[in-house]
């Protein structure tokens, strides 16, 4: 049945499908291959479908923009149809219907597993099917269902086949044997064979004319064949095999036909001659080439994976290139992620061209420039590939200095020069960078601050150049290596360069004088270095597959990593530097944790990974591999879930597939397995509970972004930056017909019967101010000092009070910055100050529990900040309440004995509430000023805590370098 397959019940037990960290993303650099590409008009528009592998794309011709990536097959796709929103895709046995890249339906061709699908054509609410078995399959598109089969016998073997136009149920098949039938599908029986040709027929094209069909023959005739007649028309001749046929339909009587090497012919048909031959349009095959309907444009694809718009507006009727898109059309050698955002990733590749390609938009991926090769390659008559310069070994970027100067260095194979390349205008730079002891170079480096460039000989040399002229500066030959340099890195201050070679030494030199500060000597001959510049750990590499971390600063081996059986390509750190990641021959990438020294990720791929390269923001890992021409992205697990680290040996290794261009779906039943695989794997890890407060007498910061408590700080600023800059538009005036009080703002004069509805309900209106609604964060400040009222321990004329207000805190971390600055804005000043004295005992519980001590601080730099004046203009707010008692008691004295000094006292406590401007009814524990001075005294003694912590850190390790 032609739908939608389900999802099979799975009965044992899952199994692992990607590593642990590091999950299959997608592949990038991938556009086309040797599958013929289709093209659809809609409309205005055009759309061409492209097979990659196991999956396909669909570009916009207009702007050659990506719109959809397919899904994964379960095997490359051999064929590739469209109709409508539909594509057709023949994927072993199966066709597969997909509507907006989502699979929509499915049928089957057979059941014997070899078989395979050749082409695929659609023909009205038929689709077509050239299988491997030497038959034809017809089936409805719609349903699956089969609707005929034509088998043919060894003395007819199908190649290919065509609709003739205007041919009512009809279909033209040629053969290997050079010969062509024309068969009636309704009915299944051949209406008429022809004589054939002397060669393999390839291809069929339908003419611009009726009944005129162009065939191509393998021994690279094209022969214009008029069917109705059985007569040729006229015979072309090119060099090689004819893989495609196209003509132009803009009243130019011009046939474009493409070859096996790489050439596209263009044929004058009214003068019966060739016109031009662009020699190396691509490099390798053309499988298909197609004008557009109307449109002086040449669409172009290539085995090359790259897809090419040549476009006729010239005098002399020539083509030029006028858009491409393209990758590496042999495997990449050599990635590196270029700048700090992750976006760009340089490669270099074995087809001799250095890419940049994009992470986020496939539109900017660009191939950096080495000049007009096309016009030398036209004035020599030689390929573009054969011009560019030799296979680069070897790449070193900077981005510090990229709007400035050439910022990118490349040592190519067998080649003494070193070249710079612009990453501004993408293109070859001015410079080039001979070793001074006259033998090719090894390795390159460029300096952190994008000023310097090194360069490592065969001979054992270290050169340094300066970027931005080329100029020599000075070489590092005193007491220098004996044999090649292997790898060149230098720090971040720029004054020492570390230098490995195969005679086993490790060398550090000083950067401005040339000399050799120290040698290390390694127990086996150096392959490869990696600097982790912030913290100077050095990654070696070396002949004995082990992988060494050498500590710059202290000069000696840390860590030593054994597991790789075969020698090791590459490595590359985390942006944190916790991991190190490296590749093998063994066809295993493995992940070390340095911290502990353990291994704790390992995963076997299909091909041997040759170059690795970490992402700076730490979401991908990206990873380059024999045999295949794209670059894979791992996405990074410990971004977005908890992963256990623990150490694993070589029996935990899992075979892994690489990714491919379509990223992976909820609904694919591996990645369900992968994710309960490793859900089961932590669940049987003992579980860690880390405490909130290890102790307490150390001061421990909240776990909450600093957006939280940053923002408090500056709150003011970002409030006025984000005021309106518009003003408020003025209300609507009011119709002709209403009348209006005279005012500022227009008020509609109220009627008698408004006047007795706003009686009414004045007498039911309830004021809410008589209300003073309280918002939890009060609530919660309250029931915090009440606790301490209702827990007092009183010993020896001693008050002491506890509180507990953690709820209060619990509930203002989940506040955003602007709700807290209102919250403390709307504290009422009544009561003496009672509900800013709470906040105060607040933030006093905070500091002596010696918790989330950037929040306290933000806090209390905000509440100063709002109430700071009122809280100086009243000192003695909230007196002590046995102190409030005693004077209460000689108030009563002073009574008795005369009225007169009663009055007197009376006036003075009258003048004294004039001067606090408060109404003091309520007793409180401390005074705001004292309460104020023993929150400062606080947090002096913490910050001297902390002080005295620093400066024992720094004794120590002065104590540990002295001792090393």
């Amino acid at each position: 049945m032609f739908g939608i397959p389900q999802k099979k019940a799975r009965t044992e037990a899952p199994k692992a499908a990607a590593p642990r960290l590091f999950v299959p993303f997608r592949a990038i650099g991938y556009v086309t291959n040797e599958v013929p590409f289709n093209i659809q008009a809609r409309g205005q528009a055009y759309f061409l479908t492209t097979c990659v592998g196991t999956t396909f794309h669909v570009y916009g011709v207009e702007k050659m923009n990506l719109l959809f990536v397919g899904p994964h097959t379960s095997s490359p796709i051999t064929a590739i149809a469209a109709l409508g929103d539909h594509v057709f895709v023949a994927a072993g046995s199966d066709v597969v219907s997909y509507k907006r890249a989502k699979e929509v339906g499915r049928f089957s061709c057979g059941t014997d597993l070899r078989l395979s699908i050749a082409s695929l054509e659609i023909f009205g609410q038929h689709i077509i099917s050239i299988c491997s078995d030497n038959t034809i399959r017809l089936n409805d598109h719609t349903t699956g269902e089969l609707y005929t089969t034509i088998d043919f016998d060894s003395s007819f073997t199908v190649t290919t086949l065509i609709h003739p136009s205007t041919y009512l149920n009809k279909i033209l098949i040629g053969s290997n044997q050079g010969t062509m039938q024309l068969w009636n599908i309704r009915t299944s029986t051949m209406v008429y064979a022809f004589k054939g040709f002397n060669s393999p027929i390839t291809c069929f094209t339908q003419t611009p004319v009726v009944d005129v069909i162009a065939v191509g023959l393998l021994d690279g005739s094209i022969i214009i064949h008029n069917i109705r007649t059985d007569a040729t028309i006229m015979t072309l001749r090119q060099e090689g095999k004819v893989t495609a046929v196209t003509f132009r339909t803009d009243d130019q009587h011009v046939m474009a036909s493409a070859n096996m090497y790489g050439d596209i012919s263009l044929w004058d048909l009214d003068r019966q001659k060739v016109l031009h031959v662009m020699k190396g349009a691509h490099d390798g095959t053309i499988p298909s080439i197609q004008f557009l309907n109307g449109q002086p444009i040449l669409m172009s694809s290539g085995a090359d994976n790259s897809v090419k718009q040549w476009i006729f507006d010239s005098l002399d009727g020539l083509p030029r290139l006028l858009r491409s898109r393209s990758g590496h059309h042999q495997p990449p050698t050599n990635i590196q992620y270029y700048g700090e955002d992750g976006h760009f990733i340089l490669s270099a590749g074995r087809d001799r061209s250095l890419r940049a390609f994009s992470t986020v938009r496939d539109s900017q991926s660009i191939e950096l420039s080495q000049g007009s090769l096309s016009k030398r390659s036209k004035l020599l008559n030689l390929k573009i590939d054969d011009l560019k310069l030799p296979i680069i070994t070897t790449v070193a970027a900077s981005s510090a200095k990229e709007k400035e100067w050439d910022n990118i260095l490349t040592a190519h194979w067998n080649e003494p020069g070193v070249r710079s390349w612009n990453y501004q205008r993408k293109a070859l730079g001015s410079h080039i960078m001979t070793p001074k002891d006259g033998s090719s170079t090894k390795t390159v480096a460029v300096s952190v601050c994008g000023n310097f460039g090194f360069v490592g000989s065969t001979a054992g040399g270290v050169d340094m150049y300066n970027m931005q002229s080329g100029i020599f500066r000075r070489s590092f030959t005193e007491d220098g290596h004996k044999k090649s340099v292997t790898g060149i890195q230098s720090d971040r201050l720029n004054t020492t360069l570390i230098s490995g070679s195969l005679d086993g030494l490790l060398k550090l030199w000083d950067i401005k004088t040339g000399k050799c500060l120290h040698t290390m000597e390694m127990p086996s001959p150096i392959t490869h270095l990696l600097l982790y510049s912030e913290n100077n750990h050095l990654a070696v590499i070396c002949d004995d597959l082990c992988i060494r971390i050498v500590d710059v600063e202290n000069r000696r081996v840390v860590r030593e990593f054994w597991g790789h059986s075969n020698r090791i390509t590459d490595m590359t750190f985390s942006p944190d530097g916790h991991w190190l990641v490296s590749a093998s021959l063994d066809a295993t990438i493995r992940t070390w944790d340095l911290p502990t020294g353990h291994m704790v990720d390992i995963f076997r791929c299909e091909s041997i990974a040759t170059s690795l390269s970490f992402s700076p923001t730490g979401d991908y890992l990206a990873t380059a591999h024999v045999d295949n021409v794209g670059i894979f992205l791992w996405a990074n697990r410990m971004q977005f879930t908890t992963v256990s680290l623990r150490s694993i040996t070589e029996e935990d290794v899992i075979r892994v597939a690489l990714p491919t261009s379509s990223t992976l779906e909820d609904e694919d039943e591996e990645v369900e397995n992968f994710y309960t695989t490793n859900e089961e794997m932590l669940a049987l890890e003992p579980t860690l509970e880390t405490p909130e407060q290890l102790t307490e007498q150390m001061i421990t910061l909240s776990l909450l972004p600093k957006s939280k408590w940053q923002t408090l700080l500056n709150l003011d600023v970002i409030k006025a930056r984000n005021k309106p800059k518009e003003a408020p538009k003025a209300p609507e005036k009011a119709p002709f017909f209403l009348s209006t009080l005279p005012g500022v703002e227009p008020k509609f004069v109220a009627t008698k019967e408004d006047e007795e509805r706003a009686h009414v309900a004045d007498t039911k209106m309830i004021r809410m101010g008589m209300l003073q609604p309280e918002t939890v964060f009060m609530t919660l400040l309250k029931r915090g000092h009440a606790t301490g009222m209702a827990r007092r321990i009183v010993s020896e004329q001693t008050v002491v009070i506890e509180r507990d207000y953690s709820d209060f805190f619990d509930h203002l971390k989940t506040l955003n910055p602007s709700a807290v600055d209102f919250e403390l804005r709307s504290m009422s000043l009544d009561n003496d100050l009672a509900e800013p004295r709470y906040f105060l005992e607040a933030i006093e519980y905070l500091l002596q529990m010696r918790k989330d001590f950037e929040l306290a601080e933000a806090y209390l730099n905000l509440f100063l900040k709002i109430h700071g004046d009122v809280l100086v203009a009243n000192p003695d707010a909230g007196l002590n309440e046995e102190e409030e008692l005693e004077e209460e008691d000689d108030d009563e004295d002073s009574e008795m004995e005369s009225d007169e000094d009663s009055d007197e006292e009376g006036q003075g406590a009258r003048g004294k509430k004039l001067k606090v401007k408060l109404n003091a009814t309520t007793a409180g524990s401390l005074s705001v000023s004292l309460r104020l001075r023993r929150l400062v005294t606080e947090h002096r003694r913490e910050w001297k805590r902390l002080e005295e912590l620093f400066q024992s850190t720094l004794c120590l390790i002065e104590f540990m370098r002295t001792k090393a």
